[in-house]
Order: C-alpha cells, then sequence, then structure tokens
C-alpha cells in the first residue's frame, strides 16, 4: 500500500507541476528574479491560494499567474525584464484552457505594443508570445490585425532572429484580407530573401511564398517579380527534372506519381504548368522569357510525344483484337 501510495502522490505532483502549476512556477521564477529591484520585494508576491469560487487551484494559479506576469509587463521598462516576463506569458498562454481563456484582448494589445521596444531580445520574445496568442482561436483574428507591422520586420529589420520570429509568425496566422496591395510591394524582398546564405530564413519564406501563392492576385506578382536570377535557376531546376523524368527507364527507377508528388504536381496530367508559364512572356528580362520559353517547348513536346504514342498503340491494340476475331478466309471464328 505504501508503495503504490508513494507513485500515486509522484504522479499526482508531476502532474500539477506539467500543468497550471508550472506557470505558477515560472511565475514565482520571474518575480523572485525581479525581487532584487528597487520596491520589487512587495509588489510581485503571489500566494499559493486555496479553492476559489468553485475552480480548482490549478486554474486559479494559471489565472493569477497570468494577470500578475502581465501587470509586471506593464510596470516594467528594462528590456532584459521584460523579455523574461514574455517569456512566460508565452507558456501561460500554450497551457492556457481554450474554452477558458485567462488572457483577454487587452493583453494581445499590450503584448503587441513590445513589437516597438528598442531591445531585440524584447521583440523577439513578443514575436513569440503573438505566435502563441495565434494559436487560440479567439485571438487569432485580433493578432491578424498587426499583419502589417510584422511584415514590416522581415523587411526592415537587419536582425535575422526578428526576421525569423516575425516569418514564424506570419506562417501562423492566416492572410487576412484587404492586404493584397502591401503584399504585392513586398513579394520581391521575400524572393530576395531565398538567395541569402541562411537556411531558417529560407525555409520560413518559402513556406509563407506558399501561402501567397495559393491566392490567385497574388501569384502573377509572384510569377513576374524581378529577381531574375533566381527565377532563370528555378525555371533550370524544372526543365532539368522533366528532361530525367523524359528519359526511359527500369520501372523500378521510374517517378512516383503519387498524387501528392513533386512529380505529379509539375508533370502530372492535371498539372497544366505550360500554361502557367505564359505568364512569364512579360518578364522584363529576356534570359527569363527565354528560359521560360525553353521549358514550355520542352514540356508541350513531350505532351505530344505522349499522345502520338497512345493513339499508335490504341490503334495496334485495335488492329490485334480484330485479327482475333476473323479466320483466314474473312469469315468470324465466333
Amino acid at each position: 500500500m505504501a508503495a503504490c501510495w508513494g507513485t500515486w502522490t509522484g504522479r499526482h505532483v508531476l502532474s500539477v507541476a506539467t500543468g497550471a502549476g508550472a506557470i505558477y512556477l515560472l511565475y514565482r521564477a520571474v518575480a523572485e528574479g525581479l525581487s532584487s529591484a528597487p520596491r520589487g520585494a512587495d509588489r510581485y508576491r503571489l500566494e499559493r491560494p486555496d479553492h476559489q469560487d468553485g475552480l480548482p487551484v490549478e486554474e486559479v494559479l494559471s489565472r493569477r499567474a497570468c494577470e500578475e506576469l502581465l501587470e509586471m509587463l506593464r510596470a516594467q521598462q528594462d528590456g532584459r525584464s521584460r523579455s523574461a516576463i514574455l517569456r512566460s506569458i508565452t507558456h501561460c498562454v500554450y497551457l492556457m484552457d481554450a474554452k477558458n481563456p485567462t488572457c483577454s484582448p487587452e493583453h494581445v494589445q499590450l503584448v503587441a505594443s513590445c513589437l516597438d521596444d528598442h531591445n531585440r531580445d524584447t521583440k523577439i520574445q513578443a514575436l513569440n508570445t503573438l505566435r502563441a496568442f495565434a494559436t487560440r482561436s479567439l485571438f487569432t483574428a485580433q493578432v491578424q490585425d498587426y499583419y502589417p507591422k510584422i511584415l514590416d520586420l522581415v523587411i526592415s529589420s537587419r536582425d535575422t532572429e526578428v526576421q525569423v520570429a516575425a516569418l514564424r509568425l506570419l506562417n501562423a496566422l492566416p492572410v487576412p484580407p484587404n492586404i493584397e496591395p502591401l503584399l504585392r510591394r513586398t513579394v520581391p524582398n521575400l524572393l530576395g530573401f531565398l538567395q541569402w546564405d541562411n537556411y531558417t530564413i529560407q525555409l520560413q519564406v518559402l513556406r509563407l511564398l506558399i501561402t501567397l501563392s495559393r491566392k490567385e492576385e497574388l501569384l502573377p506578382d509572384i510569377l513576374n517579380c524581378q529577381p531574375g536570377k533566381l527565377l532563370c535557376e528555378m525555371l533550370l531546376l524544372v526543365e532539368v527534372l522533366h528532361g530525367g523524368c523524359a528519359k526511359s527507364r527500369r520501372p523500378s527507377k521510374s517517378p512516383k506519381s503519387g498524387s501528392c508528388s513533386l512529380y505529379e504536381v509539375l508533370f502530372g496530367e492535371n498539372s497544366h504548368l505550360d500554361k502557367h508559364l505564359l505568364v512569364m512572356f512579360v518578364h522584363p528580362e529576356e534570359r527569363v522569357q527565354l528560359q521560360a520559353c525553353k521549358l514550355i517547348m520542352s514540356l508541350r513536346l513531350y505532351k505530344l510525344d505522349a499522345e502520338i504514342a497512345a493513339a499508335a498503340l490504341s490503334k495496334h491494340g485495335a488492329g490485334s483484337a480484330a485479327s482475333l476475331h476473323v479466320s483466314p478466309s474473312g469469315e468470324s471464328i465466333f
């Protein structure tokens, strides 16, 4: 019995520590770190409460910790302290009950105001906290309101960590309506990031461009953007891939044509890549036009050859079937 009791108690303590109780511990760590500052010892003191209004102790802790952390954020001006507080608020938001949230839209506005902080760590943590809010459906639309501000941080910031945090936040948000004019102006800058020697930024930008490409009104702007060298390299890659797929090979070495494969997206029956590439003929750089023309011709010739081969095979098959039904004397054997 004692062994069972010890096991149960350990699990109970662990569940509290990894749930809302963890928020309380996070809060106490931040509060004690700030208590050495003037007037800090008494201001940030949160005692463990008993049951309140019929709520579990852990939920009361979660609510009070979140409220106190946000109050601390309002009071603190030191960049390093604000960064630590924001980090704890982020944990609070992730652990928050979606049906009974401990934060309000006013808190999102408070966190968003930290995007203008001069301290880079505060700015990065504010972006991370907003990303946590974006995962909660109750706050997604409100975080969307800051989409232009976040996009501006990606383009104008000289700090790569700020840019990565901003890109991750954008990728966590749906593209808001009526923002196409701003996105059109920033597409060339986004494509320029693909030429950076930074894998994390390249990956985040690619994810964002994939999302933007699904909006038909933005697709021509993405295809007609100015970075000619990048477009030429991408078109050349597709041409080489297509040339490789067109070569005859053993069945085991043939490309897999699953519905989600790159082969099917680029060269499948429903891709119509050659038609989409026609918009490249209005690109201002001649080398992009030439590369697009070569790829379109390659795609269409391959389709034409495939159609001719299919027609010949069908004709040969029909002739073979007819010969099975006719005797040498010209009479049907059936």
